[in-house]
């Protein structure tokens, strides 16, 4: 996953980023292509020399900076004075040893040392930066109100799957209270876990949390459909520990459930795998479909539903597929693989 695209993204990790170090090497480009105009004697020459020296100052600083902001600049809200200043120190820093170091090459006879260059040189390099840091400024502000917004249609998104989770475990509980008060205790602490989850600020857990998640409520719906409810598990053990959206497979569940084993008489099996084929996560739910089976709007607008909230965590990059037939309804959710990240960086 991009994480670069975080509520709170700072200049350093701007910086390092994919359109950071495309921005620098234009700029320095630019600069290169710029600075040689005056010399119309050696064009291409004078051109390769500069940009040699252009790119070496900008990639040198980017790859100091990344070392900074990996290790010195680890917190997730840090202060922009502190980064500006940081980067502007780095840049000038880099200039200033290229500058003196290019005087002691073969190619060059300056000793001691002349300052005129090494003056000249910090000048134009201070003003790219200032320009560089500008704009770069105006992306981090569009890509940070971009997460906001993500975050907020997110928690949209998710209180929508919440009242249908609450009115079927409710219902299920207010069944159960009038037949066995020991079922009903032991949905009640059920349905509290289950909420207490849904309703959690947390946004990512782990597959097994998912998981336990789905198992509970699937404990819930037994109580109503006893023997009619039947699922079987494929789950890959070494996939436990992957980090995923909370409610990414229980409502996939809970909507095989709504619209495939409640709408038959004799009930079914609801088949669950989760495996991983190459770099790609696997999360496919099957269920039955009544014989008389219509499109359902509620079983559309579920899967949108999900389909949407993945497309915001993951940037495009995970789907939700849907294939019908007479007989049966899967649903798979395909996802990046992001077991080399702790669950820890996703907040």
């Amino acid at each position: 996953m991009d994480k670069s695209e975080a509520i709170g993204l700072g200049l350093l990790k701007a910086m390092v980023s994919e359109r950071g170090v495309l921005a620098m090497l234009i700029a320095s480009q630019s600069l290169s292509f710029i600075y040689t105009l005056a010399d119309y004697d050696d064009f291409w020459l004078t051109l390769g020399l500069v940009s040699l020296f252009t790119h070496s100052n900008a990639l040198l600083s980017l790859a100091l900076i990344a070392l900074i902001s990996v290790f010195k600049v680890s917190k997730p809200q840090q202060n922009g004075v502190l980064e500006l200043s940081i980067v502007f120190v780095v840049f000038i820093s880099v200039c200033i040893g290229l500058s003196i170091g290019i005087q002691f090459t073969p190619l060059s006879s300056h000793v001691p040392i002349d300052w005129g260059p090494v003056f000249s040189h910090s000048a134009i390099c201070c003003f790219v930066v200032v320009i560089l840091l500008y704009f770069m400024s105006i992306y981090i502000d569009n890509v940070n109100a971009l997460a906001l917004a993500s975050r907020a249609e997110i928690d949209a998104l998710q209180a929508r799957i919440r009242p249908h989770f609450l009115h079927n475990t409710l219902n299920t509980l207010a069944e159960l209270t009038h037949e066995n008060a020991a079922d009903a205790e032991q949905a009640a602490l059920l349905l509290a876990r289950l909420m207490r989850v849904s309703l959690a600020e947390k946004k990512w857990h782990t597959i097994a949390d998912e998981v336990a998640l789905t198992k509970d409520y699937l404990s819930l719906e037994r109580f109503r459909f006893e023997q009619r409810l039947q699922v079987q598990w494929q789950i890959e053990d070494a996939l436990l520990s992957v980090p995923i959206p909370t409610l990414t497979l229980q409502p996939l569940v809970e909507n095989a459930v709504l619209h495939g084993i409640e709408k038959r008489v004799q009930g079914g099996t609801i088949h669950i795998q989760i495996e991983q084929v190459d770099e790609v996560i696997i999360l496919r739910v099957t269920n039955p479909l009544p014989h008389s089976v219509h499109h359902s709007s509620g079983n559309g607008i579920a899967t949108k539903n999900i389909d949407k909230r993945l497309s915001l965590y993951y940037q495009r990059r995970a789907s939700l597929r849907i294939e019908r037939d007479s007989d049966k309804f899967v649903a798979t959710i395909l996802l990046p693989d992001t077991g080399a990240y702790e669950l820890s960086d996703f907040g």
